[in-house]
């Protein structure tokens, strides 16, 4: 076949049928205010996505996906450390990012990048997580440590200093290469902000054979392990927030795509 249509004259004739739709979306956000003065005008954000994929193909009677890992995981996670910020506030502002439209192309995180509601230049770090609830108890990945992923490391030092008071975890850095597959720091909400110059990071316990399908349930979420998570995050953001230093770009970071 592909030898005739190399001959002078041929072709092919496609018919494509392809549906144009609204998809309403929206970024929900929340500030706790600084303690500091001089401080209080920069922020630590924790960003997180608050959409998935909803209704779609049926997996034997089940066709509503419900995203518990991907991501209510982060979401509550968010929400667990917003209440904890209120109580006992940090010197820099806490920002916190519920992102929409992720699953459809980071078209939330893309937005806001675009369009902060506070500038980028105040942004000190940006902690994302997405899927931070399932696999082993104690592995745990965050992407943005190794170049050409790592934007900041002073950012990363912060990071693993969290680690190792409060999630313990085993650090799998094989999902941050750029060789890896999956491509899979390219897939969450941090890196528009990366691509931006801010200091960003990945929280992640990576995939598994339930992402994007409708077994995606609660009852899969290891809670142990989500609270781990969300210890970490929050603790990194709590050093962020009270350093003297804000986390620094590395020189010359560039993404190989």
């Amino acid at each position: 076949m592909l030898a005739q249509l190399r001959q002078d004259g041929q072709g092919v004739e496609i018919h494509i049928k392809s549906e144009v739709f609204d998809y309403p979306s929206m970024n929900i956000i929340a500030v706790v205010g600084g303690t500091d003065p001089k401080l209080r005008d920069e922020y630590v954000v924790f960003s997180s996505h608050q959409d998935h994929d909803g209704v779609r193909f049926n997996m034997g009677d089940d066709s509503t996906w419900n995203g518990a890992d991907d991501n209510a995981s982060t979401s509550v996670a968010l929400l667990a450390i917003a209440r904890a910020w209120v109580k006992q506030p940090s010197k820099r502002s806490a920002l916190f990012i519920f992102h929409g439209s992720e699953e459809r192309g980071l078209l939330g995180s893309l937005w806001h990048a675009a369009h902060p509601v506070v500038p980028l230049s105040s942004m000190a770090a940006v902690l994302n997580g997405d899927m931070i609830g399932r696999n082993h108890p104690d592995t745990a990945s965050i992407l943005g440590v190794q170049p050409p992923h790592r934007n900041s490391q002073s950012l990363v030092s912060m990071a693993i200093e969290a680690n190792t008071r409060t999630g313990k975890f085993v650090l799998d850095s094989l999902w941050d290469r750029p060789t890896h597959t999956e491509g899979w720091y390219f897939r969450s909400d941090h890196l528009p902000y990366a691509r931006a110059g801010v200091p960003a990071l990945m929280y992640t316990t990576n995939l598994h054979q339930d992402y994007h399908t409708a077994r995606d349930n609660p009852d899969r979420i290891n809670f142990p392990k989500l609270t781990r998570m969300t210890q970490w995050m929050y603790l990194t953001g709590w050093i962020v927030a009270n350093s003297k230093d804000r986390p620094t770009i590395d020189p010359g970071f560039q993404l190989e795509r």
